[in-house]
């Protein structure tokens, strides 16, 4: 296996012409290819072109992406998003295939090139002593961890793991009208975006923040809130460890609550 550890890092600097060195303008980093070794064996030959088949058909990359899962012994697993891009074509020689089995050598290509946690994770914010039951359950965020300990209308301390900045998907609850969320960078607000929802009791709004899939979504109705949000809107991420987060919300009840779900990011496998 190659490729599971850090992606390949692309570097944009400036060169300077009156001084030694140069200046560094930008690091991103660019998608990655995996080589994924592969053993086939079957009991004879029909088995084998039986199996064969069905594997490369499903590597086909026109039907999308496919999800590559590493596990480890304690249960912990990450995945990542990859496309087939060679190595299958196939070889008789005689030390790559039999009669009953075959060896391939898989090229796969992630253009995300990170690798996502096997658990997503849920933080909730309530209104403190308002809480009652709360609405979030299975039925919208699934099965995660759930740290509840934030309120809504304060400065709350949220813990992030992972390695890099991940975007969240914001799940509000009414009662509300008005929700302002703003990221603080050592005491000073550096990003913030709102929305005048409008929500009744029984209202679920979706801000779903991560490139590609943004998309403001009331899950009750199936409306396009998207125009609701303020002016110039920073959909923010967040960082890995502490961050501060506000979140102000106008006019809320019992039943009102906001989560945070994330799935955290790392460098490698």
């Amino acid at each position: 296996m190659k490729g599971f550890d850090a992606p390949p890092v692309q570097m944009n600097y400036d060169e300077l012409p009156a001084l030694d060195g140069a200046y560094l303008r930008h690091i991103r980093r660019q998608s990655r290819e995996l080589f994924l070794p592969l053993f086939l064996l079957a009991s004879d030959r029909p088995q084998l072109l039986q199996l064969k088949r069905a594997f490369l058909s499903s590597l086909d990359p026109a039907y999308g992406a496919g999800k590559l899962r590493l596990t480890e012994a304690d249960g912990t697993s990450r995945h990542i998003e990859v496309y087939y891009a060679s190595g299958a074509e196939g070889d008789e020689g005689k030390t790559l295939t039999g009669l009953h089995w075959a060896k391939y050598g898989l090229v796969l290509r992630a253009f995300d090139p990170y690798f996502y946690s096997g658990e997503a994770q849920a933080i909730e914010f309530t209104p403190g002593a308002l809480n009652l039951k709360s609405f979030f359950d299975g039925l919208f965020l699934g099965d995660f961890p759930l740290n509840s300990n934030h309120t809504l209308n304060g400065v709350s301390q949220v813990t992030v793991t992972g390695d890099v900045d991940t975007w969240p998907i914001w799940f509000i609850h009414g009662p509300c009208s008005t929700v302002s969320f703003t990221r603080r960078t050592m005491g000073v607000a550096d990003r913030v975006f709102s929305a005048a929802l409008n929500l009744a009791p029984t209202d679920l709004v979706v801000i779903d923040t991560r490139p590609g899939m943004k998309s403001v979504i009331n899950r009750t109705t199936g409306a396009n809130f998207w125009p609701r949000l303020g002016p110039s809107p920073q959909l923010w991420p967040i960082s890995p460890g502490s961050n501060e987060v506000i979140i102000s919300v106008a006019d809320v009840g019992a039943e009102t609550a906001v989560n945070l779900l994330y799935t955290p990011r790392y460098l490698g496998a």
